[in-house]
Order: C-alpha cells, then sequence, then structure tokens
C-alpha cells in the first residue's frame, strides 16, 4: 500500500496534478519503483517538489526517495518496464559562477549518497545548456531520462534545470513529464543528500513559503 505524509498531499494537491501507475517490483535489489505523470503540464511539481514528494512517501512498509540508477540493470529495469522517457530522476549537480563569469560544473551526486559512479548519459551530455542564458532559466543541474525522439534508447541520461524548462519565442515551455520514485527498506546508514537550493526556486517554494517551511539552503533533508 502506498503512504504520502499527509502535509505532503495537501501540498502536493495545492502544487501539482498527477497520477500514478502501479508500483513494479525489481526482483534483483528488491525495491519497487513508481512512475508519477503530471496530468497538466501547467501544473506540475520541480525537481525539488518531486524530491520532497518522493521522500515522504512509503510503499509497503519501504521508504521512497527520487530513483537512484546506480547500475547498467537498474537503469535498464526502469527504463524497459516503466515507459520513463522525459522523468525526473534522483541526481544532482551544483554550479558555481566564477569572477571571470564562467560556470564551474562539480561532480554529479545521487540524492541518497550512494557513490555516483555508473552514468549513462546522451551523446554530448551532460551539456549544461545554454547555462545562464535567457534559454536557459537556471542551470541544467538535475537529471531527467531523455527522450526518444532525441537519441535516447541505450544511451539515456541528459541533464535539465530545475523545472525543466526552456524558453521559446518568449514562451516558457517544460519537458519533464513527472517523476520515477524508488522505495526500498530504510537502513538507517545512507541519508538523503541535502541539495543546495538555487535562487530561483520558482513554483515549490513559492507554496512552502505560504506554510511558513521555507528553508533557504536545504529542502526537507531527513534527520
Amino acid at each position: 500500500m502506498r503512504k504520502i505524509n499527509r502535509f505532503l498531499t495537501v501540498l502536493a494537491v495545492s502544487a501539482a496534478s498527477f497520477s500514478t501507475q502501479a508500483a513494479i517490483l525489481n526482483s534483483d535489489n528488491g525495491h519497487y519503483y513508481d512512475l508519477v505523470t503530471f496530468a497538466d503540464i501547467g501544473e506540475r511539481l520541480d525537481w525539488f517538489g518531486a524530491k520532497a514528494f518522493a521522500e515522504n512517501s512509503s510503499f509497503n512498509g519501504n521508504v521512497g526517495h527520487l530513483a537512484t540508477l546506480t547500475s547498467a540493470a537498474e537503469d535498464d529495469f526502469v527504463w524497459n518496464n516503466l515507459g520513463a522517457e522525459g522523468y525526473f530522476l534522483g541526481a544532482f549537480d551544483t554550479s558555481t559562477l566564477g569572477q571571470n563569469g564562467t560556470w564551474s560544473h562539480n561532480s554529479w551526486q545521487w540524492v541518497t549518497g550512494e557513490t555516483f559512479s555508473y552514468s549513462n548519459w546522451l551523446a554530448g551530455e551532460p551539456n549544461h545548456w545554454q547555462d545562464g542564458s535567457d534559454l536557459t532559466p537556471n542551470n541544467e543541474d538535475y537529471l531527467v531520462y531523455g527522450w526518444k525522439d532525441r537519441g535516447a534508447g541505450v544511451l539515456r541520461w541528459n541533464d535539465t534545470n530545475e523545472d525543466s524548462s526552456y524558453i521559446d519565442g518568449g514562451i516558457k515551455k517544460y519537458t519533464a513529464k513527472g517523476f520515477v520514485i524508488e522505495y526500498e527498506a530504510a537502513t538507517g546508514n545512507v541519508p538523503p543528500k541535502t541539495v543546495p537550493v538555487p535562487g530561483a526556486f520558482w513554483l515549490f517554494s513559492s507554496v512552502l513559503v505560504g506554510f511558513g517551511l521555507h528553508k533557504k539552503k536545504e529542502l526537507f533533508a531527513n534527520s
């Protein structure tokens, strides 16, 4: 049975409309995976909202987090069984702007703190496309599955910005379809990573401010 923290339920209804499918068991690792789809492209969670929602969810006694794909076998399972192209995953990068105006991109990390030793980037990715420009409203520091019509197949990872948006003809458009939750038994030894919140924390932060719970430096870090 899937459970979601009551506060997050209210928050999610306020922030987005989406649907879920039945969680699928990966018999190789004993973890369950759930695909959460935005029902309305105009009402959605950004990567931080998806992270918070996932970490406040549980399924059959297993705790949730954005999916961390630490092996080719796990990556293939999620891609082939959930149809997850265009969905947020549980990895992030941090970008810093130097005094010379050049962006520096640090190493990618999983939200769980697991070692980031496996990757499956599309050719030319991660490219931090147009970071800091008018075309990309915020830096591409978050992991998302790519799209088949853009070449995703055996290679399938792409970097995107926090709300997976871009500017087209002066109009802000979104590409992420939803996010993947992974459920596993709580071990107590791998706490979710604290992720720095960028200044343009556009949608989810506005909801959190209304509840008086927004923090400048971290979001829903488990104690």
